[in-house]
């Protein structure tokens, strides 16, 4: 096949110029070209090498200017915090020397030092308002106090509270700059208590169930009114009790002791306004209706007198020996006959201590005494429902099983709440269980 360019030769296929100079010219001109390409190259690479170094050097000196910088921004507060002290003192002592500096300072300072002054003695007078109204209000706050604590002490002692009376009265002592208030509260109380003390507040004591008076005797109604340690609370009850009795001729001087010594340990201020009254009617003398020094003091002077003296502590010792039928046993029987035996000398109308001696006799099997006993009871106050109660336990011991029946009916009709007592006697005395548990008697829970 032919070639296509016949300006190309086949030793070398180098195209061949037209004439010689072109040829020179393309020769040279790719020369040149040729080196500055190599010169570009061989630039370039030693740039790229300078850079590098240059680049390096330069992170170098960054990292010891961070170093640096890091140090002096640790370094700069303690510089500050000990070497600025010091440094100011020589700027102060340089500049102070300048006579017109030290004037401009002291123009400026002077007028700063008087506004000083006056706003420091300004805040010392405030301090001391503000002390001075602070303890006007802690005074004010104190007598507040007081005076709500005298109120509710008010409150608290018509209500029958003595320990707040007793209060009172110790502030009356204590504190001059409210006794004039506080002795007011006090004749306000006393002249409450006077007014009350005639009147009958509470209901007389009486059977549990059927709430009548069933017919106490003098030493039952002593043992309410001074024993605190009974469930209900009866005490003010008993002294109603006893202030009846006392108008029917039932009460002798002998309870004046127990009166007496109740109301110096009496924490119920209406009971002391109404055992008060009692004692007016009984000694003569008056008393009013809180005065308990009064009654203390009298007391002393007169406990020698026989008339007056109680012959109801026996009976209340002897009570611990009897807790409940179901549970006295023989030895307790004869403590107890030592005891009413004292009471019964000195109060021969002491009823249910006589009642309790029959009790004990029959607890030792001993029942002719223990008839006589009772037969004494009876020829006095036939219908006293202890004697028909014990009397009917007295015949079910001797096999009267009817007549003790019939007798149960009789104490049960009296006082209902004795079913409980002669339920108790029926597990101490197997005879009288035939009793209780007889078709005929008349047991109040049976009908219930």
């Amino acid at each position: 096949m032919g070639d296509t360019n016949p300006d190309i030769t086949k030793e070398n296929n180098t195209p061949k110029p037209q004439n010689s100079l072109e040829s020179l010219n393309s020769i040279l001109a790719f020369q040149v070209q040729d080196l500055i390409d190599r010169r570009i190259d061989k630039a370039e690479g030693q740039l790229r090498e300078y850079n590098q170094n240059d680049l390096k050097r330069l992170s170098d000196k960054w990292k010891i200017l961070a170093i640096i910088a890091t140090i002096i921004a640790v370094l700069e507060p303690l510089a500050g915090y000990f070497i600025a002290p010091l440094k100011i003192k020589e700027w102060i002592k340089e500049y102070m020397v300048a006579p017109k500096l030290k004037e401009v300072v002291d123009g400026a300072i002077d007028p700063l030092v008087t506004k000083a002054d006056a706003l420091s003695k300004r805040i010392e007078s405030l301090n001391s308002d503000i002390s001075t109204k602070q303890s006007d209000i802690e005074k004010i706050q104190t007598l507040l106090r007081e005076q709500l604590n005298i109120q509710q002490c008010v409150v608290a002692a018509k209500a029958g509270k003595r320990d707040k009376y007793e209060e009172l009265k110790n502030i009356a002592g204590k504190n001059q700059n409210i006794k004039e208030f506080v002795d007011a509260a006090l004749k306000d109380i006393e002249f409450y208590y006077e007014a009350i003390k005639y009147q009958q507040a509470t209901p007389k004591l009486g059977d549990r169930i059927s709430q009548k008076d069933p017919g106490y005797s003098i030493e039952e109604v002593i043992y309410f009114y001074r024993n605190s340690d009974v469930k209900l609370d009866l005490r003010e009850s008993a002294i109603d009790t006893l202030i009846d009795y006392y108008k029917e001729g039932k009460i002798k001087e002998n309870v004046v002791q127990e009166l007496c010594e109740s109301v110096n340990s009496e924490q119920n201020l209406r009971v002391i306004a109404r055992t008060t009254l009692l004692l007016n009617e009984l000694t003569g003398k008056l008393f009013r209706s809180l005065e308990i020094d009064a009654v203390r003091g009298w007391w002393e002077q007169n406990k020698n007198e026989t008339k007056y003296q109680s012959p109801y502590k026996h009976y209340l010792e002897a009570l611990e020996y009897i807790p409940a039928p179901s549970v006295i046993d023989i030895e307790n029987a004869k403590q107890a006959i030592s005891l009413l035996d004292k009471i019964i000398q000195a109060e021969p109308d002491a009823f249910h201590a006589r009642c309790l001696r029959g009790l004990s006799l029959i607890v030792l099997k001993d029942y002719d005494k223990a008839e006589k006993e009772l037969k004494i009871v009876e020829e006095r106050n036939k219908d006293f429902r202890w004697l028909l109660l014990y009397k009917s336990l007295l015949f079910a011991c001797q096999n009267k099983i009817d007549e003790a029946v019939d007798l149960l009916n009789q104490a049960l009709a009296k006082s209902p709440a004795l079913e409980d007592v002669a339920k108790d006697l029926a597990k101490n005395f197997t005879e009288y269980k035939k009793v209780v548990e007889k078709q005929n008697a008349k047991l109040p829970g049976d009908k219930q």
